[in-house]
């Protein structure tokens, strides 16, 4: 139980930095004349760690193990979908030295690579013997 609550809490702290970031330190080109994908892509960023936040909530809350494998899955679903949200299921500006290439596509990979192993290694150490 406790090693469960440790590894949804470092995600919720992962994701909560990620959703600060779109909008401060890692936000991406400011929206001008025309919106570019960067900016969708923040906003689709936003919304995966709201629900990946919600979900680990939700797993923090439950206290049966088969509902928490069923919301471990669920959270590694979206963790995938959240990764490849830049440039795979929205392209970005093709301008090497933007924001959204510097620092956007970065910290959302990195975050959900990072999410993506601590959710493994959660049902990892929480599987039925």
């Amino acid at each position: 139980m406790i090693k469960h609550n440790i590894f949804s809490i470092a995600i919720i702290i992962l994701e909560a930095v990620l959703l600060a970031g779109m909008y401060t330190f890692w936000a991406p080109c400011p929206v001008g004349e025309h919106i570019m994908g960067c900016h969708w892509v923040a906003n689709v960023s936003v919304a995966v760690s709201a629900v990946i936040i919600i979900l680990c909530i939700l797993n923090l809350i439950t206290k049966n193990s088969s509902t928490r494998k069923g919301i471990n899955t669920g959270i590694l679903a979206v963790t995938v979908l959240q990764g490849l949200t830049p440039q795979v299921l929205i392209s970005i500006c093709k301008h090497e030295h933007m924001r959204c290439h510097v620092y956007t596509q970065p910290a959302i990979i990195t975050v959900a690579s990072l999410v993506l192993i601590l959710i493994i290694a959660d049902l990892f150490v929480n599987r039925n013997k």
